[in-house]
């Protein structure tokens, strides 16, 4: 009798219950890359003390002084950008091997692009944001907010060419209907980050509000562009493929999602404290 992994491949279709993990995987460590690595190094170097991390941001208890605050603001995006080019690189040690770690570290960089970029439009538009400390409080502000959305939209489509060309190594061009297998894949990624990101906020200590203020703004908002990576994909020249080969199912990812999910949701999401020590004389 064919295990999963043969009647999966004998389908011609990637195994959905490891898309999702792997997808859940890739957006929490995108999380934790903006609001704990990034803003939580923004909070120590502006000479923060006390604060409470959740998935949807860093709650300090004492608000900072200028331009502290400004460091700590532009952490989060930082953030992002660092673990996109740390997931770009860890692609090119894999390619051609582990696929499904190849997957990862692709929604990775996407999700941490997609998420500085997105913010990057938003904080143009709205006038609020972490881009914001760039330009608030100066003359510069309106002319800013200009400058940030047209960066905004250019490297967002940026990031979009750049998704489609890094998975032309994870799902070959000459593969049989490639349109409907990405568009397939790049959904359940696409839906699965959205999912894991509003659930993380259902416990938010700011009230269930933050399930569609940050939840969803950071994943099914900023991260539409995973939509349109289908028809960039197909846009592109030929020069390089691998293998015809699908993801089969990988219990050991579906276990470390569902482990994943339940630290997400259950101890990040109330938040957990973090203490820096008395630094005030910081900055």
């Amino acid at each position: 009798m064919p295990d999963g992994n043969d009647s999966n491949q004998s389908r011609g279709a990637d195994d959905a219950p490891t898309l999702v993990s792997v997808a859940i995987l890739a957006f929490i460590l995108a999380d934790v890359a903006h609001e704990g690595f990034g803003h939580g190094l923004g909070f120590y170097l502006a000479g923060g003390q006390s604060s409470m991390l959740t998935t949807t941001r860093l709650i300090e208890w004492v608000k900072l002084g200028d331009p502290q605050w400004r460091i700590f603001d532009l952490g989060g995006p930082a953030g992002n950008v660092f673990f996109a080019g740390l997931a770009w690189i860890g692609q090119r040690w894999v390619r051609g091997r582990a696929p499904r770690l190849q997957l990862f570290l692709w929604l990775v960089m996407t999700f941490s692009l997609f998420w500085a970029f997105g913010y990057l439009i938003f904080c143009g538009v709205l006038g609020r944001g972490d881009w914001i400390a760039l330009v608030e409080g100066t003359k510069y502000v309106w002319p800013g907010r200009l400058v940030f959305v047209v960066m905004g939209i250019a490297l967002y489509r940026a990031s979009i060419s750049l998704a489609a060309r890094e998975m032309r190594w994870i799902v070959p061009a000459h593969g049989t209907n490639v349109k409907s297998r990405l568009t397939r894949l790049v959904r359940i990624c696409y839906i699965s980050g959205g999912l894991i990101a509003c659930a993380g906020a259902v416990l938010d200590p700011r009230g269930p509000m933050e399930i569609l203020n940050s939840g969803a703004l950071s994943s099914l908002g900023a991260a539409v562009g995973l939509l349109y990576v289908t028809n960039s994909f197909l846009r592109l020249p030929e020069k390089y493929s691998p293998a015809d080969t699908f993801i089969p199912r990988d219990w050991p990812w579906i276990v470390a999602a569902a482990a994943g999910t339940i630290y997400y949701i259950a101890i990040l999401g109330p938040g957990i404290l973090l203490w820096f020590g008395n630094r005030a004389g910081t900055l």
